[in-house]
């Protein structure tokens, strides 16, 4: 039987697959970067009962590696549980499994999730990226928003701040991205649809470089592949 897909992580609020995206060449920006991204998601049904979704993650990039972790509130989830569990349940949770993008200079990536509980990182092939939320698009895991979708939008005035505003209408949806030029990241992504009903927000905020970089700790892991994971 194979794992349960999980819902896209990032793609799941960013916008970008909403845009059709034209060729550019995002700025260039070195040095490593830590980012918090808050994910929230509301939706009114025909039943009248509103449905709200939030969480956050974890994103750490430096050079050509990025590292995308959700947080796990205390007492939410044992992973350790799950990996020590009797042969009939045993398993990863891989809605709670780091994700590991490396692009090598070729532009060849390696797609990993990382198991800390199982002490072991998993090799996904790009015919699976799809069961583990990942669109292949190696500037969409970089910047979060694939900055070609910007070319698609309209300027709100000049740059404030280090933050210029982007506009577009999609459909019966308004998107507003609020781009972090230095940074090359967007601090928010905001859309919604003529009525009401469908909200989505996505914030991101600088946060503190974890010391030392989270995939250090693999390097003791077994390794595996994320067919391993089939049953």
């Amino acid at each position: 039987m194979k794992t349960k897909q999980v819902t896209p992580v990032l793609a799941l609020l960013l916008v970008s697959a909403a845009f059709t995206a034209v060729a550019a060449e995002p700025a260039k920006v070195s040095g490593a970067l830590a980012l918090r991204v808050q994910h929230e998601l509301s939706a009114l049904g025909a039943d009248g009962v509103r449905r709200d979704i939030y969480f956050a993650e974890r994103v750490y990039r430096e050079g050509g590696t990025v590292w995308i972790e959700r947080e796990i509130p205390h007492g939410a989830h044992d992973e350790a549980g799950h990996a020590k569990a009797d042969k009939g349940h045993k398993h990863m949770d891989m809605s709670a499994a780091a994700r590991w993008i490396e692009r090598q200079p070729s532009g060849k990536l390696s797609v990993r999730l990382v198991s800390d509980a199982m002490r072991k990182t998993f090799e996904v092939s790009p015919a699976e990226y799809g069961n583990i939320g990942f669109d292949g698009s190696w500037a969409t895991a970089y910047h979060l928003l694939d900055p070609a979708a910007l070319k698609t939008m309209s300027a709100s005035g000049a740059a404030r701040g280090g933050v210029q505003e982007y506009r577009a209408k999609r459909g019966d949806e308004q998107v507003t991205v609020q781009w972090d030029v230095a940074g090359q990241y967007p601090r928010l992504v905001q859309s919604r649809n003529a009525s009401g009903t469908q909200k989505k927000i996505t914030r991101v905020t600088a946060a503190a470089l974890p010391q030392p970089a989270p995939w250090n700790r693999t390097r003791p892991y077994a390794k595996g592949e994320y067919t391993d994971l089939m049953d």
